[in-house]
């Protein structure tokens, strides 16, 4: 290598002042009359081997190898490009140009009006029997090169050159994208926004992946269409990153930017696909084999694609399982139809139409139709406009979920009047089934005395209001003891404990509540302001063996408990004494006994329905326990 004088022609361009030239073993800095009439005098479009063409429309080398035996790979493209003083001042409004240059082959290297300006993939002295390896082929890359000041003819038009490298017979030179010359600030501001949309995608579907990852661990432990959604949204974050121009400035490698590229795809397609699957509910036994099986190819595929050798392989497997990808998109819209009758599956349904007309859009582009005017690629926004569908549906569910949470607590405020904290959970968690099972159960039944007298002389609705401010006060102090509701009947109270939780302390808190509702008759009758004694209670408490369990018919249950314990219960109470809590023996001494039970009398009653006396307890103290 020879470094040489700066050139007098670029003294006008700032930016090339410190550069000098350089001239190269293998290839000359400036093009030699003989050269310029490359080998395709035009810059036409092509989008496969078999339609390659000159200027004049003729086709050249169909068939690859024929080509690249005889040039090695390398070829050139050349054009003449006029530039008048009114562009510089109108049209460019600049004198510092930049050329752009969209897909062009896999490697190439950029003359103007001779004079060699910029390279990607090759350099200047590269031989022209050289084969790149594979991370030096970038088919993908869009060039920018610095036209220098100096180099540009305002008087004669000026010849563009383009040395190209085609290892393989894919991206012929210029195709699938544009190329234009513009002046440095619309092309750094171009790239400028292009980048920034490739960013905000980016950072779009990482956000909605997170988000739906924490929607997921909040609210829809077994929804599983969400974390293949979420999966989903990283997955494209990444594809749109190794499909665009940022990931060249991070990594030096065309072949693994590619591999990541196709993996990062196909891991998409499968995700969305199983997305679909979930979120539809379709549980048909075939359908499930067969999303089994796509899974396995999707796997597979996805390690084929990171484990093949050369560009060219990985090119040929990826347009083969593009085929796959139409399987999946028929598959896509029959699991849309057995799914149409979910909620919000019309706005997936927009979402997947809405991503297929982009990824359509795409495809006119590659294939360069001339009756499609468009010529950008759009989908990295197809799946960010996916994900924003879902994003709708996403938040749909989200007010659908909050007023279902409303709606069950709601729901748990009218079921709190009627029934125990633990009961009621077990009614909203829908875990009560008909039939019922044996246990060691404690039963009250509370009745108030003086009650009947009082309805006969007092209007009904002044007897319905003194009722329901007793049962509130006796029903709340019955809850804090954790006991389970069962009934009114007429002014009587009916609970038990023991039922549908299980504790050693069940007798010990049947009794210690029977205390307290005593003492809380004496504060109602004063909060009624009527005379003390007016309203008294006899209170029955025993504790058995019992059925518990749902007692009628599917259509219409109690939870409640039935047995000879529970009737012994109700003739503890009724053979009571008013203000007087009347113990049974075997609740006695589940409770602790004398250790924790404080009485003023014990004695022997016959109660209805027992061949011998029943051991009775008045007791007047429950002291604390361990």
């Amino acid at each position: 290598m020879v470094v040489e004088e700066k050139s007098a022609d670029l003294d006008d361009d700032p930016e090339f002042e410190e550069i000098k030239p350089l001239v190269f073993a293998n290839a000359l800095p400036t093009l030699p009359d003989q050269a310029k009439t490359g080998w395709i005098s035009g810059f036409q479009i092509q989008t496969s081997w078999d339609t390659v063409k000159d200027g004049d429309g003729e086709f050249y080398f169909p068939d690859f190898s024929e080509y690249f035996e005889k040039y090695k790979g390398y070829a050139w493209y050349r054009t003449e490009i006029s530039i008048s003083p009114e562009d510089l001042k109108s049209k460019f409004k600049s004198r510092y140009l930049v050329l752009r240059l969209g897909q062009i082959s896999q490697a190439d290297a950029v003359y103007w009006n001779g004079h060699f300006i910029g390279s990607t993939g090759l350099s200047l002295d590269t031989p022209p029997d050289t084969f790149l390896e594979e991370k030096q082929l970038l088919p993908d890359k869009t060039r920018f090169y610095r036209i220098p000041v100096g180099l540009i003819r305002l008087d004669e038009p000026n010849i563009l050159a383009v040395r190209v490298f085609a290892k393989y017979p894919i991206s012929p030179g210029l195709s699938h994208d544009k190329f234009y010359i513009s002046s440095l600030k619309y092309s750094e501001r171009a790239e400028y926004w292009n980048d920034f949309k490739k960013i905000f995608v980016i950072v779009l579907t990482l956000l909605l992946g997170a988000f739906y990852l924490y929607w997921q661990f909040l609210f829809r432990k077994d929804e599983h269409a969400t974390i293949f959604f979420s999966l989903g949204s990283i997955f494209m974050a990444l594809n749109t990153l190794f499909q665009s121009q940022i990931i060249y400035s991070i990594v030096n490698d065309g072949f693994w930017i590619k591999k990541i590229e196709y993996a990062t795809w196909i891991a998409l397609a499968h995700f969305l696909f199983n997305f679909v699957v979930q979120f539809a509910k379709v549980h048909q036994h075939w359908i499930s084999l067969v999303n089994r099986g796509l899974d396995i190819v999707g796997v597979i595929s996805f390690v084929i694609a990171l484990a093949l050798p050369n560009l060219h392989s990985l090119s040929i497997f990826f347009s083969y399982w593009s085929f796959l990808n139409i399987a999946l998109g028929i598959g896509l819209c029959y699991i849309i139809f057995l799914g149409r009758k979910i909620p919000a599956m019309g706005t997936v349904s927009f979402g997947v139409l809405f991503m297929f007309l982009l990824i359509l859009n795409d495809v006119f582009v590659d294939l360069q139709l001339s009756f499609y005017p468009g010529d950008t690629y759009l989908k990295d926004y197809a799946f960010a406009g996916f994900s924003i569908s879902i994003a709708f549906s996403i938040i749909g569910n989200m007010v659908e979920s909050r007023k279902l949470v409303e709606r069950q607590k709601e729901e748990k405020d009218r079921l709190s009047r009627y029934f125990s904290p633990a009961v009621m959970e077990t009614i909203v968690n829908d875990h009560i089934k008909l039939g019922g099972e044996e246990r060691d159960i404690a039963t009250l039944f509370s009745d108030i005395v003086g009650f009947t007298t009082f309805s006969e002389k007092n209007p009904p609705s002044v007897v319905l209001d003194h009722l329901n401010a007793i049962f509130e006060s006796l029903s709340e102090l019955i809850f804090e003891y954790s006991a389970t509701l069962d009934k009114f009947i007429g002014d009587a109270i009916m609970a038990f404990w023991g039922a549908p939780k299980k504790t050693e302390w069940d007798a010990y808190k049947a009794i210690a509540c029977a205390v307290q509702m005593q003492k809380k008759m004496i504060q109602i009758n004063e909060e009624l302001g009527l005379p003390p004694g007016t309203f008294r209670l006899r209170i029955g408490v025993n504790f058995g063996e019992a059925i518990v369990g749902n007692i009628g018919s599917v259509k219409r249950m109690d939870y409640t408990v039935i047995g000879d314990a529970v009737n012994t219960a109700a003739r503890l109470e009724s053979h009571g004494v008013p203000g007087k809590v009347a113990v049974s023996e075997a609740a006695f001494l589940a409770a602790g006994g004398d250790k924790y039970i404080k009485y003023e009398e014990k004695k022997e009653l016959s109660l209805k329905g027992k061949a011998e006396p029943v051991l009775v307890y008045f007791v007047t103290e429950v002291l604390p326990h361990d």
